[in-house]
């Protein structure tokens, strides 16, 4: 799935990336700017930032083999309503 149409990222793509980020460095803090630089690209409107967060996320917390690489087929609560008392 295109997560980003501005530069044609796409899940798999961030999924990608996490996996070789963590592989290199289990302890790096993941940021989208991050993935974003993985993949030599840079963010151009910022509104696939939100999207690209929830899946660097699942992928990050679920690994690969997870349910939750395939985020985007059931699209997950955002993160700033899981974090609401």
């Amino acid at each position: 799935m295109i997560v980003c149409s501005c530069t044609m990222i796409t899940s798999d793509e961030i999924a990608e990336a996490v996996t070789e980020l963590r592989t290199e460095d289990p302890l790096v803090v993941l940021t989208p700017g991050l993935i974003y630089r993985r993949l030599g690209k840079r963010p151009s409107c910022g509104n696939c930032l939100p999207l690209v967060t929830e899946l660097m996320v699942a992928h990050d917390e679920d690994g690969p083999g997870s349910a939750a690489s395939s985020v985007h087929r059931t699209r997950t609560p955002s993160l700033r309503a899981k974090n609401r008392p």
